[in-house]
């Protein structure tokens, strides 16, 4: 009992070290939990080692809930979010537990595909996969090979193998495969801090007017040949037809194409007869909008009502922006791990990250989104980009 206690709070440990500015190589920890998991004396301390994950590493989740839901629902409904979404996350791990190492060399892989792929996938936070990218960058797949590869041998205990597995992580460190192209410092992130940016909420003309003088600002000064990121949902609703946001971003993005600069500024797209869909508008450019793949489930993404954001689970999150390969997430997408894996299958320029995060602001998420994509970009060699309403 002492070994299960002492393992259960070595995983709050992990997932409290998600969330701290400046700190993003605490994310490593995150592979010590299947480590932990195959060291539990049974199903049930498994199954208590990931939950203890899961809910550490979400503890932003009730408070930043209970802010985006204050108007819709009590109190109680944010905090059953969190804890729901703690147990379905750890629920491959308790059931794929076993007491037998040779049994554990796929289940183990099991647990992490199956927390990362929909349907878990969904809701599929701080993935342990993602400590790939502290420990072996820019080696992209290969990397996540080894993480997982490195997993079966310390079960097996394989220790001449674990070794030499270590040696690539430490080599690849000290090496840095990944360098910032020099064409990378031409785009650039630009965070803004908007009292209350909700998708369908109320108009608010004198609020929408001071978003979109902010862009057309932004975008008189903004140099010949620069790329600038905007956060998610800064525009007003954008309409299809003759409408006069449209209009007006119409003549803003002719300009900036005329100087050869380009803005992704967030937006929600709206066409009669269809679901509307939260998007990066790409001004001064040709590329068509950038659509968000996984809006926040419930808040955002909720199928069975007329009002729902329209959710693109399987697209490839990949846009040409710039004469560049760009894979975008937006905001939740930038938590799980399934998006953002398909992207690199197409081999991206850079990752760009879009976030509107005002109902967080006084919480963890904000970071750990950041974190998330600094790993993956580091994993794979690619210059990030991000840009938060905050």
């Amino acid at each position: 009992m002492t070994r299960g206690l002492l393992l259960v709070v070595a995983g709050a440990l992990c997932g409290f070290a998600w969330g701290h500015e400046g700190l993003t190589w605490l994310a490593g920890l995150a592979a010590l939990i299947p480590v932990f998991w195959s060291l539990a004396g049974s199903r049930w301390w498994a199954g208590a080692v990931t939950v203890a994950y899961y809910l550490a590493a979400s503890r932003g989740l009730p408070f930043g809930a209970g802010i985006f839901f204050a108007e819709s629902a009590p109190l109680w409904f944010s905090w059953a979010l969190w804890l729901a979404a703690g147990v379905v996350n750890a629920l491959p791990w308790l059931l794929l537990w076993s007491e037998t190492p040779r049994r554990q060399t796929w289940t183990l892989p099991a647990a992490l595909a199956l927390t990362a792929v929909p349907p878990i996938g969904f809701i599929g936070w701080v993935n342990p996969m993602t400590a790939a990218g502290v420990l072996f960058p820019g080696l992209g797949f290969v990397g996540l090979f080894c993480l997982v590869a490195g997993f079966v041998l310390i079960v097996l205990r394989s220790w001449s193998a674990v070794a030499v597995l270590a040696s690539m992580a430490v080599v690849s460190n000290l090496v840095m495969l990944q360098a910032r192209p020099a064409w990378a410092d031409a785009w650039s992130g630009h965070d803004t801090t908007f009292a209350r940016l909700q998708t369908a909420a109320a108009p608010n003309f004198l609020a929408e007017g001071q978003r979109m003088a902010q862009v057309l600002m932004l975008a008189a000064q903004l140099e010949p040949g620069r790329v600038l990121v905007l956060p998610e949902t800064v525009l007003p609703r954008v309409r299809q037809g003759n409408d006069f946001n449209a209009s007006m971003l119409a003549d803003v993005s002719a300009q900036l194409k005329a100087k050869g600069s380009t803005m992704l500024v967030g937006a929600e797209m709206s066409i009669p007869g269809r679901p509307i869909r939260n998007v990066l508008v790409a001004l001064g450019s040709d590329a068509g909008p950038l659509v968000q793949r996984v809006p926040v489930p419930i808040g955002m993404w909720r199928p069975w009502a007329a009002d729902s954001i329209a959710a693109d689970p399987f697209g490839n999150g990949i846009g040409l922006v710039a004469g560049r390969r760009v894979a975008y997430a937006i905001c939740y997408e930038q938590l799980l791990t399934f998006p953002l894996l398909v992207s690199m299958a197409y081999r991206p320029d850079v990752i760009v990250g879009a976030a509107n995060d005002w109902w967080a602001r006084n919480t963890s998420i904000p970071t750990i989104q950041g974190q998330v994509l600094d790993v993956w970009g580091r994993l794979f060699g690619l210059p990030v980009i991000r840009a938060t309403n905050i």
